[in-house]
């Protein structure tokens, strides 16, 4: 049963964790170049009220989830005081690196060869303009401290909103018995977040990028329940109707259509009749009405090559055109969460 002392323990860490987070964003702003105007039409966007409220009316959400009972408290995930102070400093020295490359005047995405040797073509750039693309050490230390700012601190609510499907279709069962997967787990957030809430669960992540696995490693620390392997959501290593839950959290809008379809399809055929697919990634237009510039604007200032054929499609009918049903969809500020079945 959750206390009076509970929720203000909740609301003091989510709060300094939005302050800190707003602050980086604050500060990295000033250290930008302005970028040119759009030379395409944008849509509505929302006032800087308006955002701030959805996001507070977010946190509300998850804690009302929480002392309802679905799932527990979030735990603190990171790394310890020294090197999360040691990250904001790489996060601030590599703006610069970011900057030039929003401008044109750095072109370095990944080439074949070295660490980026047999991955996909699709794969190897510098996502977000951020160094190194998803291919080493650095970038995984960085990745983190990177989309925390891009949504002041809000990453990880979005994140875990699939807590919430996942929680009612666990009713009855026991969590020992479900086997799940994380399809392109990255830095394992979104496979922390499961894993801390029902750790009886036996659980896989996959990704295509090493130094991201590690990072994923050091992050869930050591536990039998929980492994990780090099895979491609494309081409899932498992078996047909072999895993009670499959779970991916801001991977689709990172593939090209005909991938994207692939890793849909795969979803679909590892899952068990009955069992659950879990989506957390950005709204598509017509979402939001209202905030549908701020789909237009995000490739226009990051590197998102695949974002707005994504925005422009239906994560509904795409899972449809697999063969798995709806269960439930949730709007949580910048991001929506669908749940399906089969």
């Amino acid at each position: 049963m959750v206390t009076a002392l509970d929720r203000l323990s909740y609301a003091a860490r989510q709060t300094a964790r939005v302050a800190w987070y707003a602050g980086h964003y604050a500060a990295g702003r000033r250290m930008l170049k302005p970028m040119p105007k759009p030379d395409f039409a944008i849509g509505p966007t929302p006032g800087r009220a308006e955002l701030t409220a959805d996001m507070r009316a977010l946190f509300q959400r998850e804690w009302r989830d929480v002392a309802a009972g679905l799932f527990p408290a979030p735990r603190l995930l990171g790394p310890e005081p020294a090197e999360f102070l040691r990250r904001s400093l790489l996060y601030f020295r590599d703006l610069p690196q970011v900057d030039a490359r929003r401008h044109g005047a750095l072109d370095d995405e990944l080439p074949p060869g070295t660490q980026a040797d047999g991955l996909p073509d699709y794969y190897r750039q510098n996502f977000h303009f951020q160094s190194d693309g998803w291919l080493s050490e650095q970038s995984a230390a960085l990745y983190d401290t990177q989309v925390e700012v891009l949504f002041t601190g809000a990453a990880d609510v979005m994140r875990r909103r699939a807590l919430a499907p996942i929680a009612t279709w666990l009713a009855g069962r026991n969590q020992r018995d479900v086997r799940g997967l994380d399809v392109g787990c990255g830095t394992g957030r979104l496979l922390a977040a499961v894993h801390g809430a029902w750790p009886g669960m036996k659980l896989t992540g996959i990704d295509l990028s090493r130094p991201y696995l590690d990072e994923a490693r050091r992050l869930i620390g050591r536990t039998a329940r929980v492994k990780l392997d090099e895979a491609a959501a494309e081409t899932l290593p498992f078996d047909e109707a072999s895993l009670d839950l499959v779970v991916s959290s801001f991977l689709l809008h990172e593939l090209p259509k005909e991938i994207r379809a692939k890793a849909i399809a795969e979803m679909a055929r590892v899952v068990k009749p009955g069992g659950l697919v879990v989506i957390v990634d950005s709204l598509q237009k017509g979402d939001r009405p209202d905030w549908d510039g701020l789909l237009d604007l995000f490739p226009h200032y990051f590197h998102e090559p695949y974002y707005a054929e994504y925005t422009a499609g239906s994560l509904e009918g795409w899972f449809a055109a697999a063969g798995l049903q709806p269960v439930s969809t949730e709007l949580a500020f910048l991001s929506k969460i669908a749940a399906f079945t089969k």
